[in-house]
């Protein structure tokens, strides 16, 4: 059983920790009506008080469900934070303008979420705050996010929570459960789903990670691991270490050329 008094206890320490050591006056948070953003925000409007947070809405008319925006405007008005709402359409569109067309989702949905990241750090700079990330660890743990888009930030604090643990440390802040219960997506284009797109539900994907991060992932025993989860195919437990594999350079600085 998770002790999420100590969890909270330790992820309110960190943010207060690191906005003080970094000597800004508070953090943005990109606020999208799902759990994950909730939780970030609670968080810090527990650990640093309301008025250093700052909620930003970043909606895509043509995408964001009008559900979405009113979850997030209701966790603005419970915590009592600042926020901005702006619809992130024409910047978008001007950007397709200009670019070569596609019709390929990832592309145009990596596109939005820079966007997204470059409003962030805007307010971020002009208000001398930190861009408060959002992920959580099952995300962070198999690269599904966007480099330099909602990958961009200066601090996670819920970076070791699975999605699991995110859920019912949820419940432990007393958030809306139409929020808890909502069902995961990026938003980064219309019917997205995460658990459909990743093709794992995140029990089965955090009970794998949890065994991958105890082991050597590169030897991995497979009649063990068949029978801790009877019910995953050989094909999704790879799929998984190939996600950690291929997305691996999400998560370092970008080589440098040393020269002698």
């Amino acid at each position: 059983m998770d002790d999420f008094t100590l969890i909270n206890d330790s992820i309110n320490a960190f943010i207060k920790n690191q906005v003080q050591r970094g000597k800004v006056n508070g953090v943005v948070v990109g606020l999208s009506g799902g759990i994950d953003s909730t939780v970030a925000a609670y968080c810090a409007s527990n650990s640093i008080g309301k008025e250093r947070v700052l909620g930003l809405l970043l909606p895509d008319k043509e995408i964001t469900p009008q559900q979405d925006i009113d979850d997030a405007l209701e966790i603005c008005s419970i915590l009592k934070i600042d926020y901005k709402l702006i619809y992130i359409n024409n910047v978008k569109n001007q950007f397709l303008e200009i670019l070569e067309k596609t019709d390929n989702n990832l592309v145009r949905g990596n596109l939005l979420s820079r966007t997204r990241m470059c409003i962030l750090y805007y307010y971020a700079n002009l208000m001398n705050r930190f861009v408060l990330g959002t992920a959580d660890k099952s995300e962070l743990a198999i690269g599904y996010f966007t480099k330099f888009g909602d990958g961009a930030s200066d601090l996670f604090p819920l970076g070791d929570l699975y999605k699991t643990q995110v859920k019912e440390y949820a419940k432990f802040l007393n958030i809306p459960n139409q929020i808890i219960s909502k069902k995961s997506s990026a938003r980064l284009w219309k019917n997205q789903e995460t658990e459909k797109e990743i093709g794992l539900s995140f029990a089965e994907l955090d009970a794998i990670l949890s065994f991958i991060q105890k082991k050597d992932k590169h030897k991995f025993d497979y009649s063990l691991i068949k029978k801790m989860f009877p019910s995953l195919s050989q094909n999704k437990l790879d799929y998984v270490l190939d996600l950690i594999n291929k997305n691996e350079h999400k998560f370092s600085f970008p080589p440098l050329c040393r020269l002698n």
